[in-house]
């Protein structure tokens, strides 16, 4: 498993230029490298002349902010209801009417179209990797599922597993689903994929799940029970648990929101937990736990949650969190020390707190909570529906004001007696800040390309073969950027080259009668085993190309390489991606190095070395 590494969110205005942009590409650049890709070694390098100074390099546009709303619609059985007009929906925020810019519906009732007849399955000679699909693959909602290991029992965790699998093989074909799970840190079980067999092997891998507890001999000595404690220390110390995990939960959810903000469409993130109350005490309840009027709340997360679920909504993830405990037994409420009324049990007002944080983070994201039951099935069912079948709106508020206040979302609909979900509402501050006002830094779609475990984009298109050297050296490349504390010698050298579609990528006409572009590629080497990123390399050329070489370029695709070492033990990934800087666009592709065979015969000749660090 690999721990996720740090992501920033991206602003609404990129991710639909994104969209835009992987919606527009054309289909023609999937064919016109298929003799590239045929043909290991092609014969157009690419020049790394210089762009003449003053020439400008790309263009920044401005957008104007949108607001996306998803609205699911279901009738009085809980079923999606489709075929809804966009005159059929009225959208109000701070009960002022918006004007729809555009409008869609998302729905798995109807077959997708036939495969193109016209693409053909490809061969590649033995340790050749490209981005390459044989159908494109259809934009469409992703879901990712959280196993929460944090904050639930034990007990349920050992049911959980099935009940994931189970959910996957109720997914429509074709569906990308990822695996995450959530200890004290978050971690990749399985990247983005439709292939249930691979999704069913992370779920049951013993090396991704911690073992049981085991349990005692009963032939051991036991120790004797400590001592009683005091009523408020024991409620010290049951809220300073539960602010622990609550801290390391809403971190996950920021970096679940800033790893997936560079993809496009919605992203349901189905949640399996038992959670943590936003306050503690839950509730003000002095005999439930004793101590807590004296002391105040032990902690109260309320804006820190809203902070996250906001970062989330503005990343178009909608979270369905699932109580993995299933319908509990709650004792029942007992008659009060002091007055005649009767009080819930401490129990009865954790949970009761652990499900308002769950129905807030629902709502405030546009999915929904399944707590209290046994209908995991049923669950599973409602939230696949939820996440896959639903309305987009999109509108330009009237009011632009960014005064970082919250702004309420209502929609209805004309016709009767159908229910709606969506996200309630936003805080109205600019892109690149938080609900707080503090500034975000930006993420770029090449460092939304090289994301561990996310869709490879197929933007730019390209292929790359591998030659690992089957011995090892003590030096790496001079232009590798190993991590000190994870790169340690023996290394294991790496040597690839690319043949890169140049369809995808913008060559601007200049005065001279060349053809310039500008773009960038390189690759991040990933620990299996939960590190970050343990080293990387990448490099920026501007071609300039003489007519002739760039119709070439156009048949043949361009050549470049790169040369990166990785520890030459353990499980690692290369996350390899072109980037186009004029345009945005980025293909990317993930290699288990795993999957490499050795070979003697490298593919040029190896750089010079710098020494281990």
């Amino acid at each position: 498993m690999t721990r996720l590494p740090r992501r920033t969110p991206t602003r609404t205005s990129a991710v639909l230029a994104a969209a835009a942009a992987c919606l527009a590409f054309a289909a023609s650049a999937q064919t016109a490298i298929q003799t590239a890709i045929q043909n290991p070694v092609a014969q157009n390098p690419v020049q790394t002349t210089p762009a003449p100074a003053g020439q400008p390099p790309y263009t920044i546009e401005t957008r104007v902010p949108l607001t996306i709303v998803d609205v699911t619609v279901t009738d009085a059985k809980g079923k999606p209801v489709h075929g809804l007009q966009q005159s059929d929906f009225t959208v109000l925020e701070d009960n002022q009417p918006m004007h729809p810019n555009s409008f869609e519906e998302h729905r798995t009732d109807q077959a997708p179209p036939p495969a193109a007849s016209t693409l053909v399955q490809q061969t590649l000679p033995p340790n050749t990797f490209t981005n390459i699909t044989p159908t494109p693959p259809k934009p469409g909602p992703l879901f990712i599922l959280l196993l929460d290991e944090l904050n639930t029992p034990i007990q349920a965790q050992q049911q959980i597993t099935q009940r994931m699998i189970d959910f996957v093989n109720k997914m429509q074909p074709g569906t990308q689903i990822a695996v995450f799970r959530l200890t004290t840190h978050l971690s990749i079980l399985q990247g983005f994929t439709s292939d249930r067999e691979l999704l069913k092997a992370a779920l049951t891998s013993k090396k991704n799940f911690a073992e049981l507890s085991p349990i005692e001999d009963p032939g051991q000595e036991v120790p004797e029970p400590p001592a009683p404690e005091p009523p408020e220390a024991v409620t010290e110390r049951e809220g300073n648990h539960s602010a622990m995990q609550g801290q390391y939960t809403m971190a996950a959810m920021r970096q679940i929101a800033r790893y997936v903000s560079g993809m496009p469409g919605r992203k349901n993130l189905v949640w399996f937990t038992a959670s943590f109350p936003l306050q503690f005490p839950p509730v003000s309840d002095p005999y439930a736990f004793p101590g807590a009027t004296m002391q105040g709340s032990v902690y109260d997360f309320a804006d820190e949650m809203k902070s996250a679920t906001d970062l989330m909504a503005r990343a178009h993830v909608a979270l369905y969190p699932v109580d993995a405990r299933g319908l509990q037994y709650l004792p029942p409420m007992s008659p009060c020390p002091v007055t005649s009324t009767t009080c819930m049990t401490n129990r009865a007002n954790m949970v009761f707190g652990e499900h308002t944080t769950m129905d807030a983070i629902a709502d405030q994201t546009g999915g929904h909570a399944f707590y209290n039951t046994n209908g995991f099935t049923e669950s599973a069912e409602q939230a696949i529906d939820a996440g896959s079948n639903f309305y987009t709106l999109t509108y330009t508020p009237t009011n632009q004001t960014l005064d970082t206040r919250f702004r309420t979302i209502k929609v209805t609909v004309s016709q009767p007696n159908l229910h709606l979900t969506y996200r309630n509402g936003y805080y109205a501050v600019a892109p690149d800040t938080d609900s707080r006002g503090k500034p975000i830094e930006q993420v770029t779609s090449m460092q939304a390309a090289m994301m561990r475990g996310s869709l490879p984009p197929t933007q730019i298109l390209f292929k790359v073969s591998v030659a690992q050297s089957p011995a090892t050296e003590a030096t790496a490349p001079a232009s590798n950027q190993p991590d000190p504390k994870l790169m340690k010698p023996p290394y294991r050298h790496y040597s690839l080259a690319y043949v890169i579609d140049v369809h995808g990528i913008d060559f601007a006409p200049s005065p001279d009668g060349n053809y310039r572009g500008d773009f960038e590629y390189g690759v991040r080497v990933y620990n299996a085993d939960g590190d970050e990123i343990v080293n990387s390399i990448s490099k920026t050329v501007s071609p300039i190309l003489p007519p002739a070489v760039y119709r070439s370029m156009l048949t043949g695709g361009a050549n470049a390489h790169q040369e990166i070492d990785v520890p030459a033990t353990g499980d690692y990934f290369l996350r390899i991606a072109v980037h186009d800087l004029a345009s945005g666009r980025v293909g990317a592709i993930e290699i288990p190095t795993a999957s490499i065979t050795p070979n003697s015969t490298p593919t040029a000749p190896k750089e010079a070395a710098s020494p281990a660090p």
